[in-house]
């Protein structure tokens, strides 16, 4: 009865190992200069100097709207991006980032940022809008390669961080466009005291290409 039972044991053992092996738990991709999601049609390349990753709450919150434990409408977990050229305050220290990502629903620019009505659709980067100044809102056309001819709304704000008589005033600046039938937001937070639009620059030169198929 035994010999039996360790047969059977291990004739299940040898069945299940390759799906384990062919089927692993997987993970968010690697860091690097290209995030590719090609179940989502999504991939973003970045310049020298410059590397994506999927951070670890992003990523579990992604886990979760898999299996339909969360309403969060994201198309793709978001791409954190951080500048890691060579420079004298040290890897762990850079702060020049941004982030990149997709939820499901058509932006409505003339929905004012500065009302509770915004954002639409939801999912969209957001603050009080007792803590923000509109600086500028602006149109661009994108001009990567692979997306190309596609309006985006171009907004910088000037937001408080803190609360007085801490407060600073931070800068955020946002590109949103649509493709089919989802909107894509980049968002990047300004600390007091930097140049917002030497940082803008920085961020359109970061990036070689995006590539979005619906």
């Amino acid at each position: 009865m035994q010999s039996t039972i360790k047969r059977i044991t291990t004739f299940l053992l040898i069945a299940i190992l390759p799906i384990l092996v062919a089927c692993p738990g997987g993970g968010p991709p690697a860091p690097g200069r290209e995030i590719s999601f090609p179940d989502q049609g999504v991939a973003i390349m970045l310049a020298d100097g410059w590397e994506g990753e999927v951070i670890g709450t992003d990523w579990s919150t992604w886990t979760r709207i898999q299996k339909g434990r969360t309403d969060e409408t994201w198309v793709f977990p978001p791409v954190t991006v951080t500048d890691i050229g060579e420079g004298a305050i040290g890897r762990d220290l850079r702060y020049r980032t941004w982030r990149f990502k997709g939820v499901e629903g058509i932006f409505d620019p003339s929905v004012s940022p500065l009302t509770s009505q915004y954002p639409v659709p939801q999912g969209l980067w957001a603050l009080d809008p007792q803590k923000l100044d509109l600086r500028q809102d602006s149109r661009r056309i994108l001009d990567w390669p692979s997306l190309t001819g596609v309006e985006a709304t171009t907004r910088l704000y000037e937001n408080t961080h803190g609360m007085s008589p801490n407060a600073t005033l931070w800068h955020t600046y946002t590109v949103t466009f649509v493709v089919g039938e989802n909107t894509y937001e980049f968002v990047m937070s300004i600390p007091d005291q930097m140049e917002p639009y030497e940082w803008i620059e920085e961020f359109w030169v970061s990036i070689e290409d995006v590539q979005i198929i619906n």
